[in-house]
């Protein structure tokens, strides 16, 4: 009963004020949003969302596209990649673009959060939630904890290092991150830093896909993350837990393919899956979120 109240207590709506825009990719920028006097009682690797219908500029779009879905466009979620010690809530939002033959129906929120989101403008957000944390007893679990991450899904993962970093608990991170060129990590600055100053506590690989790195830092390689490299940082799998977050199939795709009687196309957040559990970990040391 405890948790349920605390849970009720943390999830409520939140008027926040954008105190900061960075650029953080040529698609891709995040929003430092001040919540005033509210208290910054989440925990790091949680989401807040936004309800689009709170934009005038969006009123006659957002009832174009409710009449040809036939129902209400839902609130947006967006992981923080702020640890609750900083100052600001911070959400990374790449742009959703619409690809014609590709997509289902064009993006709503994300191009104008991306594009046109100036210092000042009021946003409500309503947070906090999300099961995307480390465990309060992650200690007696594991000394090793492994982040597989790839574009936007850095954002939780982010938050969890900053936390256990400044915390000093000890562990041991390691994040594998799949990008398409250099161009294309989100927060690069930020974790070259966090790495030099951590060095005992905190390895990085860059992994490109479309460029072979330069001057990429602390470490890079060309390709995709592998068996080869989850087994190199995987020495014991009965002492790692594993934070993955990357694009995944959709619900809608699942059920196109079912009605079709194929089995749906895996994206990144399967093919990590399948190597994790090849590599010998239990699906209760893998926490996973995809997005699409």
């Amino acid at each position: 009963m405890v948790d349920t109240v605390d849970v009720r207590r943390r999830v409520r709506q939140i008027e926040a004020t954008v105190a900061g825009v960075h650029q953080e990719t040529p698609d891709t920028a995040s929003l430092f949003l001040d919540i005033g006097d509210e208290p910054h009682d989440y925990k790091a690797g949680q989401f807040i969302t936004i309800d689009p219908h709170q934009f005038a500029f969006l009123e006659q779009t957002i009832a174009y596209l409710e009449q040809i879905k036939e129902g209400k466009e839902k609130p947006r979620a967006y992981s923080m990649g702020s640890a609750p010690h900083e100052e600001h809530v911070l959400i990374t939002i790449k742009e959703e673009r619409f690809w014609p033959g590709e997509s289902k129906y064009p993006p709503v929120l994300s191009p104008s959060l991306t594009r046109n989101c100036a210092l000042g403008t009021p946003v409500v957000i309503k947070g906090f939630t999300g099961a995307y944390t480390l465990p309060e007893d992650i200690q007696s679990k594991a000394d090793n904890i492994l982040h597989v991450c790839a574009g936007s899904g850095i954002v939780p993962n982010f938050a969890l290092i900053k936390h256990s970093l400044h915390v000093a608990d000890g562990l041991r991170h390691v994040l594998l991150y799949s990008s398409k060129t250099k161009a294309d990590i989100i927060y690069y600055n930020e974790f070259a830093d966090l790495a030099r100053r951590h060095p005992q506590h905190l390895e990085i690989v860059h992994c490109l896909t479309r460029e072979d790195p330069v001057d990429v830092e602390p470490s890079s390689r060309r390709g995709r993350i592998d068996a080869e490299l989850i087994s190199k940082y995987v020495p014991d799998p009965s002492n790692c837990f594993v934070y993955s977050c990357g694009p995944g199939i959709l619900p809608w795709e699942r059920k196109e393919a079912r009605q079709n009687g194929v089995e749906p196309e895996p994206r990144f957040i399967e093919h990590v899956l399948d190597l994790l559990r090849d590599r010998g970990l239990d699906k209760s040391q893998i926490k996973q979120e995809s997005w699409g």
